[in-house]
């Protein structure tokens, strides 16, 4: 059976619970392959999606242990990685949500044959990747037959803020997480039909979040890029204010993704701005800020969360809306990729026993 983006869209926060009822299995299967530590390094690796969750997980790993954390592409740790650090204190995480990426089945070899500990963080543990590792962590994800991953990224996610807190000794409750998911789609179904028509025409944009949220900025310029095919960039708040600030014209499309974290002041300052020199600003924040500042630009409100480790959980789900239904009105399937052979030809990831990517 295939699915369809949508479908997996709208899955997450059932999937978000089940993998907060799994992750106490998956940490006792994980304490008998590996230990507990405590570990001298965490490094983390991967690539596209399983990137970006390893960009959130790492704000997770500082907050809950005392390790020092390095996040890697498998390019990176390949040829320029930190292989005369690696010794039995250090834990390697190797991060594919399909266990096919050929560079971080790589990283986690060369990482277990020097001596660290390893794990491979998988949506699909019975793929090649899983073998890899001394353990695996299974993220409860389900099956996601389509090459645009959204609940694979947010589980993902999940999981290894679970298995920080948990390395860390302390407990994580996630358990307001889904009903936050499941009323940030419903405030997107109420607006998505016009930002989809909008976004349908947009020549390219720009996607801001600082912090944890710098993760959801990059995952959702990467569902841009994946469906709808426009040029993306994505920047925190400071380095868009060092350059970039010189290409914002009237017809330039901004997405802002605004907590109420640290250096919310400084955002509010430039968004500002922004929507006094752009008619196509958009901010996907906290359903409290509008007492901060008038928008009058579009503001799509989303719930409240007093920890900002929990906004990249649930701050995605509007962008990856808006990439499906874009790419639907550009008339295209977001199922469908470009280059569907493309792995194959590159040889950066074992090929799907089902091929999803014709759609």
């Amino acid at each position: 059976m295939k699915h369809t983006m949508k479908q997996c869209i709208l899955e997450q926060p059932q999937t978000l619970r089940d993998v907060i009822a799994g992750a106490p299995r998956q940490m006792e299967i994980l304490e008998s392959k590996v230990g507990r530590g405590p570990f001298s390094r965490i490094f983390l690796v991967g690539s596209g999606t399983s990137l970006h969750a390893a960009m959130a997980a790492k704000y997770a790993m500082l907050r809950w242990t005392k390790a020092e954390v390095q996040l890697f592409t498998p390019f990176e740790f390949l040829n320029y990685g930190p292989h005369s650090r690696i010794d039995d204190t250090t834990l390697v995480l190797g991060i594919s949500q399909t266990a096919r990426s050929i560079g971080t089945i790589s990283c986690v070899e060369l990482s277990r044959r020097l001596g660290a500990r390893t794990v491979f963080v998988t949506a699909e543990p019975d793929n090649p990747g899983a073998a890899s590792a001394h353990g695996v962590l299974d993220t409860c994800t389900g099956l996601e037959l389509v090459g645009a991953k959204t609940k694979g990224f947010t589980s993902t996610m999940a999981m290894l803020y679970l298995c920080a807190a948990w390395l860390g000794g302390e407990a994580l409750d996630l358990s307001m997480v889904p009903e936050m998911m499941a009323e940030t789609l419903t405030r997107t179904a109420a607006v998505i039909e016009p930002l989809a028509e909008e976004y349908r025409t947009a020549r390219s944009v720009t996607i801001l979040g600082g912090g944890p949220l710098s993760a959801a900025a990059k995952e959702g310029g990467l569902k841009m890029l994946e469906g709808v095919r426009i040029p993306v960039e994505v920047y925190d708040v400071e380095e868009y204010m060092h350059g970039p600030y010189h290409c914002l014209e009237q017809d330039s499309h901004l997405i802002f993704l605004l907590d109420r974290g640290p250096g919310l002041d400084r955002a509010l300052r430039l968004v500002s701005f922004v929507q006094e020199h752009s008619g196509h600003a958009l901010v996907i924040g906290d359903e409290r800020l509008p007492e901060q500042m008038e928008f009058t630009c579009s503001f799509l409100p989303l719930p409240a969360a007093e920890d900002g480790l929990l906004s990249p959980l649930y701050y995605p789900l509007p962008l990856q809306w808006l990439s499906n239904d874009a790419t639907l009105l550009r008339g295209r399937r977001p199922e469908q990729s470009r280059y569907p052979q493309f792995h194959r030809i590159l040889g950066s990831k074992h090929m799907p026993k089902i091929d999803y990517y014709n759609g």
